[in-house]
This record gives structure tokens, sequence and C-alpha cells, in this order.
């Protein structure tokens, strides 16, 4: 379904995370179909673990027949598969498992489209402050422009200068159409994500709360050993190979056949003595399947173990992944933050301090036009550095939640972390 762009707005205009997550969880296509699946997974459980359908079987003849037993008129016969009940324990525990592996499925993709989302409002807010920033030094070179035009005028400048502040107004619109493309390019993905009209429009970015774990790594890759979902997942389907190799060696485990079995006879019969008249009878038929080909058998166990071994060999797989992403999460936002942080508390003051000197000493004469300039490009690159590493360390803090396999609010709030834990144990 399509929706108006008021969905995806707070009160206030500003997007913020929260309401992209909430709206995604509702509105996502894959993540409806995921749970679907899960949900169908489900039943799986009581189909598998069900008796067979019961067979039945009714003769009407259209004459009587002689038997030993006197002329059949008709027969009527039921009968029921019994399979060795520890197949269909198994069969049931096989269901179950792959009902627990595509809910923990469901699961991660919510997490992938958390973090997704929460990487795309990064995206969004790195675009929005971004060009706030350029508005406001392409203010500053609109007035180095009037300032050199007033000094050629007064003959106490060169048109050089002139050239050089309008060259540096273009260079300032080609970022800004360069990032309204990209902005458009987030905002096209975030209503697909959403399921929205692709011309819906997206509200500006709130600002990113400023990321802070407090966990060690050590810590970290822990959590993910517990909760990670591709790690459990896996883990399910080792579980369900197991059963599944169990199953294959109840193969030699033969199955019953029970039944009922009534005949109706008719009166007495001319070809028999009076003795020998006909009279209803019943009967309780037994079978068994006799399991003696080998060339079935034997293979089906062997091909039950190499699958038993490729899910245990892909749980370490799993681990090892989740323990690679953790990591790399970890440093990529200590580096970004650390970055963030220099560029706000020095370099981003040091430039500004320069360019308020440099632009009072162009306007006082006592300083060259280049050197204002120079000054300028600094302070816009600081400007837009802090923001492309503060953006960088907000989407490496959501791969690194979503690495641990946790909850945003589990993540940050480790008691609450380790209470939901218990309750699920």
């Amino acid at each position: 379904g399509q929706t108006s762009s008021q969905e995806t707005k707070p009160g206030n205009g500003i997007l913020a995370v929260e309401d992209l997550i909430a709206r995604a969880r509702q509105a996502n296509p894959g993540l409806l179909a995921a749970k679907a699946e899960w949900l169908a997974a489900r039943k799986a459980v009581w189909i598998e673990s069900a008796l067979p359908d019961p067979m039945g079987e009714y003769d009407l003849m259209g004459e009587m027949r002689e038997t030993r037993t006197g002329p059949e008129k008709n027969r009527f016969m039921i009968s029921q598969e019994i399979p060795f009940p520890l197949k269909l324990y198994e069969k049931g525990k096989i269901a179950a498992r792959e009902a627990e592996a595509a809910f923990l499925r469901y699961q991660a993709l919510e997490r992938d489209l958390t973090a997704k989302l929460t990487g795309l409002h990064a995206e969004l807010y790195f675009a929005d402050a971004s060009l706030a920033v350029i508005a406001e030094v392409s203010g500053l070179l609109k007035k180095f422009e009037s300032v050199a035009e007033s000094r050629y005028s007064n003959l106490s400048g060169s048109q050089r200068d002139v050239a050089k502040a309008q060259s540096e107004v273009s260079m300032s619109l080609e970022k800004t159409y360069m990032l309204k493309q990209r902005r458009e390019s987030i905002a096209a993905m975030v209503n697909a994500l959403l399921d929205q009209d692709p011309m819906t429009e997206i509200p500006a970015a709130q600002r990113p709360e400023k990321p802070e774990p407090r966990r060690s790594l050590v810590e970290l890759v822990n959590l993910a050993v517990k909760h990670r979902q591709e790690i459990k997942e896996m883990e399910a389907l080792a579980a369900k190979s197991a059963h599944a190799r169990r199953l294959a060696r109840l193969a030699y485990v033969p199955d019953l056949n029970a039944g009922f079995e009534y005949t109706r006879v008719g009166a007495g019969s001319t070809m028999e003595p009076p003795d020998m008249d006909g009279k209803d009878s019943w009967m309780f038929p037994l079978k068994i399947n006799l399991p003696i080909w080998q060339n079935r058998i034997i293979p089906e166990i062997r091909r039950a173990g190499n699958e038993l071994a490729a899910s245990r060999a892909r749980v370490l797989e799993a681990k090892n992944t989740a323990f690679y992403e953790v990591k790399d999460a970890y440093y990529r936002f200590d580096a970004a933050s650390k970055v963030a942080g220099l560029y706000k508390t020095a370099v981003i003051p040091q430039a500004q301090l320069a360019l308020a000197a440099d632009q009072a000493g162009y306007e006082s004469a006592k300083t060259g036009f280049l050197d204002l300039l120079d000054s300028e490009r600094v302070f816009l690159n600081a400007k837009l550095s802090e923001i492309q590493f503060f953006t960088e360390a907000v989407k490496a803090y959501a791969d690194l939640v979503r690495a641990t396999g946790l909850d945003l609010e589990d993540f940050e709030s480790p008691n609450k972390e380790e209470a939901h834990a218990s309750s699920k144990d």
C-alpha cells in the first residue's frame, strides 16, 4: 500500500529514526513475507507429526459370490497406517526446528531493516546538515564577493578577486546539486522500504543522538554468541539435521498397518449343506512393512550424516562472520567518533578563528583574497568532515548493534538485556 507523506512525519515536521523503524515494522513487504513464512512453518509441526489418513474399501457385488463361508453380498474394510511413534516424534522435531529457524530469519530481517533505516536516516541527516553548512558558507562568499567588488570599484582590489569569489560560489552550487541528488536517492530508498508512494516527500532528518557504547569489545562478542540470529538459526538447522539423522536410522524399524474388515454374507446357500450356511464375518488384519532394501536405507543415513556435518560447519561460519562484524563495526565506530570529536572540539573552532581573522584582515586590506578563500575552504571542509564522520559513527553504531543481534533498547540497557535473556530462558 501507498501512503501519504504525513505517515513519516512527527508532529514538528522533523523526521526521527524511531518513526521510520516503527513504520517499517508494519509495512515493509519483505518483513511481512518473512513473518508469514514463519507462521506457516509453525503449522508444519502439526502436519508432520500427524498420522496418515486411514484407507477405506467397500465392495458392492452385483451378484452373490459363493465362498466357503457362504454367499458374500458385500464387504467393508478400513485400515490405518501407524508409523513407529519415534518416527512421528522426530518428524515433529524436524518441523519445529525449521519453524524456529524461520522465526530467527524473520528476526534477522527485522534487525537488518532497523540497521539499514538507521543508516539511511543518518545519510539524510548528512545531506540536510551539509546543505545547511554550504548555505551558510555561500552567504559568507557572497559577502566576500561584495567586498571584492567594492574594493575593485575603489581601485584598491583586483578583478581577479571578484572572479575568484564568483568561482567559489559556483563550486558551492555544484556541491549543493550533488547533495540534493544524493538526498533524493536516499528518500527513494526510504519510500521503497516503507512501501510508500515513490513521490512521497521525506522531511528533514532529526540529528541523531550521539551514540555511546557501554560495553567492551569482549562483552560485545559474547553478546553476539548469545543473541545473533544467524548463529541461532544455524544452530536450529543443525538440530534439525540431528533429528533427520535419527529419523533415517529409524528406517530399520518396521511400521504397523492395522485394519478392520467386515463381510456381509447372504442367507443359506444351495451349494453347501445346511450346516455350512454362511454367517457375517469380521476380522482385524495387521500388517507390517519389511525394511530390507539396504540400498535405500544406508545412503539415506549417510546423507543425513553429511547434512549434519554441513550444518555444524555453518554454525562455525556464522560465528566467525559475527565476530568479524562486531570487531569491524566496533573499530569503525571508535575511529569515526574520535575523528568527529576532534573536528568539533579543535579543527572547526580553529578554522573559524582563522576565517574570522582573514576576513577582518581582507576588509582592512591587510590580508590577500587568496588567504581568505583558503580559510573559507578549510572552514567548509572542517564543518562537512565533522558531519560526515559523525554520520559514519552513527552508521557504525547501528552496524554494531546489528552484529550483536540485540534491539537498540536492549543494547543500550545492560540490565534490561539481562532480564530479557532470563525471561526467555
